[in-house]
Protein backbone atom coordinates (compact mmCIF):
# COMPACT_ATOMS: atom_id res chain seq x y z
CA UNK A 1 0.00 0.00 0.00
CA UNK A 2 1.42 3.36 -1.01
CA UNK A 3 0.11 6.36 0.86
CA UNK A 4 -0.78 9.06 -1.63
CA UNK A 5 -1.24 12.72 -0.80
CA UNK A 6 -4.33 14.71 -1.62
CA UNK A 7 -4.35 16.33 -5.06
CA UNK A 8 -8.07 17.04 -5.29
CA UNK A 9 -9.91 20.32 -5.41
CA UNK A 10 -9.85 20.30 -1.58
CA UNK A 11 -6.12 20.95 -1.65
CA UNK A 12 -6.52 23.65 -4.28
CA UNK A 13 -9.24 25.36 -2.24
CA UNK A 14 -7.04 25.07 0.88
CA UNK A 15 -4.20 26.80 -0.98
CA UNK A 16 -6.55 29.58 -2.08
CA UNK A 17 -7.82 30.10 1.49
CA UNK A 18 -4.29 30.07 2.88
CA UNK A 19 -3.12 32.69 0.42
CA UNK A 20 -6.07 34.93 1.27
CA UNK A 21 -5.34 34.63 5.00
CA UNK A 22 -1.56 35.03 4.62
CA UNK A 23 -1.87 38.05 2.32
CA UNK A 24 -4.51 39.53 4.63
CA UNK A 25 -2.09 39.28 7.55
CA UNK A 26 0.65 40.83 5.42
CA UNK A 27 -1.56 43.75 4.41
CA UNK A 28 -2.61 44.44 8.00
CA UNK A 29 0.98 44.51 9.29
CA UNK A 30 2.47 46.37 6.33
CA UNK A 31 -0.22 49.05 6.63
CA UNK A 32 1.44 50.21 9.86
CA UNK A 33 4.86 50.64 8.24
CA UNK A 34 5.58 54.19 7.05
CA UNK A 35 5.68 54.77 3.29
CA UNK A 36 9.22 56.08 3.73
CA UNK A 37 10.41 52.50 4.47
CA UNK A 38 9.47 50.47 1.38
CA UNK A 39 12.27 47.96 1.93
CA UNK A 40 10.84 47.17 5.37
CA UNK A 41 7.45 46.56 3.78
CA UNK A 42 9.07 44.19 1.29
CA UNK A 43 10.93 42.24 3.95
CA UNK A 44 7.85 42.02 6.17
CA UNK A 45 5.80 40.80 3.21
CA UNK A 46 7.96 37.71 2.77
CA UNK A 47 8.63 37.10 6.46
CA UNK A 48 4.95 37.21 7.45
CA UNK A 49 3.85 35.18 4.43
CA UNK A 50 6.36 32.40 5.18
CA UNK A 51 5.80 32.63 8.96
CA UNK A 52 2.08 31.97 8.46
CA UNK A 53 2.84 28.55 6.97
CA UNK A 54 5.82 27.76 9.20
CA UNK A 55 4.08 28.53 12.49
CA UNK A 56 0.75 26.85 11.73
CA UNK A 57 2.31 23.76 10.17
CA UNK A 58 4.88 23.51 12.97
CA UNK A 59 2.29 23.85 15.74
CA UNK A 60 -0.74 22.05 14.32
CA UNK A 61 0.38 20.24 11.13
CA UNK A 62 -2.15 22.26 9.18
CA UNK A 63 -2.99 25.76 8.09
CA UNK A 64 -6.37 27.48 8.16
CA UNK A 65 -7.07 26.36 4.60
CA UNK A 66 -6.15 22.76 5.33
CA UNK A 67 -8.32 22.86 8.47
CA UNK A 68 -11.33 24.14 6.54
CA UNK A 69 -10.84 21.46 3.87
CA UNK A 70 -10.20 18.59 6.31
CA UNK A 71 -6.55 18.12 5.35
CA UNK A 72 -3.45 17.66 7.47
CA UNK A 73 0.29 17.31 6.89
CA UNK A 74 1.79 13.99 7.95
CA UNK A 75 5.33 12.71 7.82
CA UNK A 76 5.81 9.48 5.90
CA UNK A 77 5.70 7.46 9.13
CA UNK A 78 2.24 8.89 9.89
CA UNK A 79 3.33 11.26 12.64
CA UNK A 80 2.32 14.93 12.54
CA UNK A 81 4.45 17.47 10.74
CA UNK A 82 7.17 18.75 13.07
CA UNK A 83 9.08 22.04 13.14
CA UNK A 84 11.90 20.68 10.98
CA UNK A 85 9.51 19.50 8.27
CA UNK A 86 7.51 22.74 8.48
CA UNK A 87 10.72 24.74 8.05
CA UNK A 88 11.72 22.73 4.98
CA UNK A 89 8.23 22.98 3.45
CA UNK A 90 8.13 26.74 4.07
CA UNK A 91 11.61 27.26 2.68
CA UNK A 92 10.83 25.50 -0.59
CA UNK A 93 7.62 27.52 -0.86
CA UNK A 94 9.87 30.45 -1.88
CA UNK A 95 10.62 28.68 -5.15
CA UNK A 96 7.48 26.61 -5.66
CA UNK A 97 4.72 29.09 -4.85
CA UNK A 98 6.33 32.43 -5.56
CA UNK A 99 4.00 34.94 -7.23
CA UNK A 100 7.00 36.53 -8.91
CA UNK A 101 8.29 33.21 -10.29
CA UNK A 102 5.38 31.53 -12.10
CA UNK A 103 3.02 31.56 -9.10
CA UNK A 104 2.10 28.09 -7.89
CA UNK A 105 2.75 26.48 -11.26
CA UNK A 106 5.96 24.66 -10.23
CA UNK A 107 4.30 23.19 -7.12
CA UNK A 108 1.16 22.23 -9.04
CA UNK A 109 3.10 20.51 -11.79
CA UNK A 110 5.20 18.55 -9.32
CA UNK A 111 2.12 17.49 -7.32
CA UNK A 112 0.31 16.34 -10.46
CA UNK A 113 3.27 14.36 -11.82
CA UNK A 114 4.51 12.84 -8.55
CA UNK A 115 3.21 9.37 -7.63
CA UNK A 116 2.55 10.43 -4.05
CA UNK A 117 1.11 13.85 -4.97
CA UNK A 118 3.86 15.71 -3.12
CA UNK A 119 5.30 19.07 -4.00
CA UNK A 120 9.08 19.34 -3.92
CA UNK A 121 9.08 20.73 -0.35
CA UNK A 122 7.08 17.68 0.75
CA UNK A 123 9.51 15.31 -0.94
CA UNK A 124 12.51 16.88 0.80
CA UNK A 125 10.68 17.15 4.16
CA UNK A 126 9.28 13.61 3.90
CA UNK A 127 5.67 14.77 4.26
CA UNK A 128 2.30 14.36 2.58
CA UNK A 129 -0.89 16.41 2.63
CA UNK A 130 -3.68 13.92 3.36
CA UNK A 131 -7.30 13.90 4.55
CA UNK A 132 -7.48 14.16 8.35
CA UNK A 133 -9.45 10.89 8.61
CA UNK A 134 -6.91 8.80 6.63
CA UNK A 135 -6.08 5.58 8.47
CA UNK A 136 -2.30 5.39 8.45
CA UNK A 137 -0.49 2.07 8.49
CA UNK A 138 3.24 2.77 8.70
CA UNK A 139 4.07 -0.96 8.32
CA UNK A 140 2.28 -1.08 4.97
CA UNK A 141 4.04 2.09 3.90
CA UNK A 142 7.44 0.65 4.88
CA UNK A 143 6.70 -2.56 2.95
CA UNK A 144 5.75 -0.59 -0.15
CA UNK A 145 8.99 1.43 0.17
CA UNK A 146 11.04 -1.78 0.12
CA UNK A 147 9.31 -2.94 -3.07
CA UNK A 148 10.22 0.26 -4.93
Amino acid sequence: MTIVGDATKSRLIAVFIDHLVAFGLVLIVVAFVPESLPWVKGVLFFVIYLAYFLVLEGLWSRTVGKYVQGLVIRKLDGTPCDWRAAFIRSGFRIFEVNPLLFGGLPAGLIVMTNDRRQRFGDIIAGTLVVPIDLKWDARSLAASEEQV
